[in-house]
């Protein structure tokens, strides 16, 4: 069996000892974890500023979108989207959820929106909701690349 390893090394090309990942790799990839923990904590930043900033209305639901997943092929799950009006210095803005509900909203039905008082368009639904992309994903990423990087090192 040994004899047979030892055959498909030498048909394979000439192998020296294994000497780790190249410093040039593993500098590429501190870099990389290291700009995606930097991204991660800068979102989570601007996401507790724009927390802090905004401000808290309640809107009325005037209309409920329904949409079906792609694998829903016999309808039979839908997922409603509602669309919620409010008002900010006698000025009319809509926001539609960004993440779908399984059950249905009431038109006419109250809800949270919370928004930034400097552009209303910035705005998101529910008391805790925050518009834009969550930070944990880029600090997860960043740390198990970093984490996966030092273990490879040694």
């Amino acid at each position: 069996m040994e004899s047979a390893f030892n055959s498909i090394l030498l048909i394979s090309g000439p192998h020296g000892v294994y000497e780790g990942v190249p410093p040039l790799v593993m500098a590429g990839f501190i870099l990389v974890a290291g700009a995606l923990i930097f991204l991660g904590i800068y979102l989570s930043k601007k996401r507790r500023d724009w927390l802090q900033h905004s401000v808290l209305t309640n809107g009325e639901v005037v209309e409920v979108s329904k949409r079906y997943e792609r694998s829903d092929k016999l309808g039979q799950s839908p997922i409603f989207f509602p669309v919620v009006s409010f008002s900010v210095n006698g000025r009319q803005f809509k926001i539609e959820a960004d993440k779908g509900m399984s059950m249905l909203s009431q038109v006419g039905q109250t809800m949270k929106v919370r928004y930034n008082p400097e552009n209303p368009y910035d705005s998101a639904l529910g008391e805790r909701s925050i518009p834009g992309l969550n930070p944990s994903v880029f600090l997860i990423l960043g740390i198990v690349l970093l984490c996966t990087s030092a273990i490879l090192m040694f």
